[in-house]
């Protein structure tokens, strides 16, 4: 019989004396075992490489130096569970042999009677009696797992189970069979179970009660083996609540059909499987199927919903609108809703809920949808005007850092130019820098209509006159046609022109650049009476609509929805300021902008502003003052001025300015030390003749509160406001303010001149 191992065995032999260590060596070469075998001198070393290593046998010396007997053998047991021991020993002691045997060593070999055959008939024979000794505890304990995790199921199931002979004599039932049945073990064991058994069916019981009533049961049947022979499991389920649950069902289903009939919001309910039940009169207008053609269709056919983040067709709205991160999300955003008659789709909220019972069971599902495509249109119209006065705080930050950075270049090239004939060579190259800034200095006017500081100059005016001269100036040289539709006088209005010059240009060359084959732009003026809610966003009343119309390649729906957002774009060189400048400048005029178009046939804007309620004349157009205007001059002056601002090269800047201009200079950097200064120069009476401020400084005191100061303090106080960006009205309207003018950032020295000339003049 083979030693069952597919390898070597290993061997540890506790052993101090050399002599018997070679010797055991020896006899296991003769036995011709297949083996590797490990020495240890004292028992600690022994157990450490118990620990450490696996071994199949141990050899055990009881004798060593730190062994304590018979002890020994229960210390080594406990270190190598698995192993099988053997003991060796110098003397004959039976004692000790008996002892170690019932202590659980396998054999007990005395060392003057070791060979090899003795040596492999003992380590064969213990393996084998320990594989089989470990099989049968192995079995054993199998045995009486399954037992006890049998009857641990029977007990603890909620459902009867009783164990019947072929003959229906009971064995066996839990405690749900008893109580079901009211009867105790002592009672039904030996009993024959009174009703028929079926393996292959499920049948149901009535059974009575005591107190009279009954019980409705649910019973079936399963071929068993139990304490060896064949036998049947039955089980018995009181199905008495489910049959109550689902007569509850069937009621609140027809209180559901009731209420279907009697909600305002569209309601699709449908069976377990899908298909439609019934539809509601709201949900067959939205569908754009009737009720009797949707019943017993899969609500996809019905329900023909897209995703609106990806476009995709929603192939299963009932797997779909149950997921809780999407139907949570969506529910909020709408979702485009195509009608099954072929009319325009609806956007809609859908929410689906499940009809469950007691038990979790699925009985369909309720879907209810409601119509918000108008609520959602002014809901964007909106959200436009709210995304726009965050992308605000960003535009100021720019437009006041970047106007800063211009007025620096602008006023150094200015001082230059000013001092260097326009005959040298480099003139032209000094004019080519400053043209650059000033086209830069376009950009930042754009970023300041759409930001809070960017607050129009509104004066009456008639812009028919002005629309048009914008629209022939920007088609110059294009091949694009503009045709004037203007039937009747229109209306003055309260507006900034250089900014509604700007809208025109934008939306004149939107529908230029539509046409690159060429085309006509339509142009209309009219007076417009418009009713309450006719153009979202705006009140009833009187307004100027200005429609610009082209014939080009239109938007597509994914672009309507972004048109007016900043830096959107499609064009490879804009920069996606024009229509989102446009919007806001619209809109700071309490007016609005909408837009139609249809792909491949072209886009109209229409423009509202309303009608001015003042009486007073309107200003000439610009093309009246064209011949007033004089030639540019550059005024010299003398005395004492303060410059305040924050950033460095801006005072670098105005001090070489004023300087070229023959002013004496000083600076402050913030609106506390322009205070002191100013203060300080008048008591020592040497006082400044005027302050230049910087309106925003940030963390500190700007111009426009220390010159609200200094006025009290000083009533001739003549100042003058420069700045890029402002949150406050001073730049546009700086008569009702501490000021006497205004500079805007970024100038040159001629519009420095122009303004120190003016208010010292007076």
């Amino acid at each position: 019989m083979a030693i069952p191992t597919s390898s070597k065995i290993r061997i540890l032999l506790f052993e101090d004396n050399l002599a018997d260590a070679n010797l055991v060596s020896e006899y296991l070469e003769l036995a011709k075992l297949d083996y590797e075998m490990v020495v240890a001198k004292r028992l600690n070393e022994g157990l450490e490489k118990v620990r450490s290593e696996k071994f199949e046998v141990i050899l055990l010396d009881l004798s060593l130096p730190d062994s304590k007997g018979i002890a020994t053998l229960k210390t080594v047991q406990d270190s190598a569970r698995d192993a099988v021991i053997i003991i060796l020993t110098g003397s004959e002691d039976e004692a000790l042999s008996s002892a170690a045997l019932q202590a659980g060593a396998q054999d007990y070999l005395f060392k003057d009677k070791l060979n090899g055959e003795v040596l492999r008939r003992s380590i064969r024979y213990a393996i084998e009696r320990t594989n089989l000794t470990r099989k049968l505890e192995n079995h054993a304990t199998e045995t009486e797992h399954r037992e006890a995790l049998l009857r641990h199921i029977f007990d603890a199931n909620t459902d009867a189970m009783l164990i019947l002979t072929p003959e229906y004599e009971i064995k066996f039932f839990n405690p749900a069979a008893a109580t079901l049945l009211e009867a105790d073990e002592a009672s039904l064991v030996g009993e024959t179970f009174p009703f028929e058994v079926s393996t292959t069916q499920i049948s149901e019981l009535e059974i009575p009660e005591a107190n009279g009533a009954s019980r409705l049961v649910e019973l079936s049947a399963a071929d068993l083996v139990w304490e060896g022979e064949g036998a049947l499991l039955v089980m018995l389920r009181d199905i008495t609540q489910r049959r109550a649950a689902e007569l509850e069902l069937k009621r609140e289903k027809e209180r559901l059909s009731v209420t279907l009939d009697s909600i305002v919001d569209a309601v699709i309910a449908t069976d377990q499987s899908g298909a439609v039940e019934r539809i509601n009169q709201e949900a067959s207008r939205l569908t754009g199927i009737a009720a009797d053609d949707a019943t017993g269709k899969p609500l996809s056919e019905v329900l023909r919903l897209r995703n609106p983040h990806s476009g995709e067709r929603i192939e299963d709205p009932l797997k779909d609108l149950l997921r809780s991160d999407f139907a949570e999300v969506l529910a909020k955003e709408g979702l485009p809703l195509e009608r099954v008659d072929g009319n325009e789709p609806l956007l809609v909220t859908a929410e689906m809920r499940c009809i469950l019972d007691d038990g979790g069971k699925h009985h369909g599902c309720v879907t209810v949808l409601r119509d918000i495509t108008k609520q959602k249109k002014t809901e964007e119209e909106l959200f436009k005007n709210e995304k726009l006065n965050s992308i605000s705080l960003l535009a100021s930050g720019i437009a006041h850092d970047f106007n800063n950075m211009l007025t620096a270049i602008l006023g150094n090239i200015s001082v230059v130019r000013m001092g260097i004939d326009e005959e040298d060579k480099n003139a032209k190259k000094l004019l080519a820098a400053e043209n650059a800034a000033l086209q830069a200095k376009s950009l930042t006017q754009q970023l300041l209509t759409f930001a809070k500081g960017g607050a129009p100059t509104l004066e009456v005016t008639t812009i028919d006159q002005l629309v048009e001269e914008s629209a022939q100036f920007i088609l110059r040289g294009s091949n694009v046609k503009c045709e004037v539709e203007k039937k009747e006088p229109i209306w003055a209005v309260d507006a900034d022109k250089g900014q509604i010059s700007q809208v025109v240009n934008n939306l004149i060359i939107n529908a230029d650049q539509a046409m690159p084959e060429g085309g006509t732009i339509t142009l209309r003026m009219a007076n417009r009476r418009l009713r309450h809610g006719e153009v979202p966003t705006l009140k009833a009343g009187e307004y100027v609509c200005i429609e610009v119309v082209d014939e080009g390649t239109g938007i597509s729906p994914e672009n309507m929805k972004r048109i007016f957002d900043p830096y959107f774009t499609t064009k490879d060189e804009g920069n996606g300021l024009g229509l989102a400048s446009s919007y806001s400048i619209i809109s700071s005029h309490n007016g609005a902008m909408t837009v139609e178009s249809e792909v491949g046939k072209g886009t109209r804007f229409s423009v509202y502003i309303p009608r001015t309620e003042k009486t007073e004349e309107p200003t000439p157009s610009p093309a009246e003052e064209a011949g007033k205007k004089e030639p540019e001059k550059i005024h010299q002056g003398g005395g004492r001025i303060l410059v305040m601002d924050d950033m460095e090269a801006m005072m670098m800047v105005a001090g070489e300015i004023l300087k070229a201009l023959g002013y004496e200079v000083e600076f402050t950097t913030n609106g506390e030390e322009a205070i002191e200064a100013y203060k300080k120069a008048k008591e020592s009476g040497n006082p400044f003749d005027a302050v230049v401020f910087d309106l925003t400084v940030p963390g500190g005191m700007g111009g426009e509160e220390a010159s609200n100061i200094l006025i009290e303090y000083d009533p001739d106080l003549i100042a003058i406001a420069s700045s890029g960006y402002t949150t406050s009205n001073v730049m546009s309207d700086y008569k009702n303010s501490a000021f006497k003018a205004v500079v805007p950032k970024p100038y040159r020295i001629k519009e420095m001149s122009d303004a120190l000339n003016r208010v010292l003049q007076k």
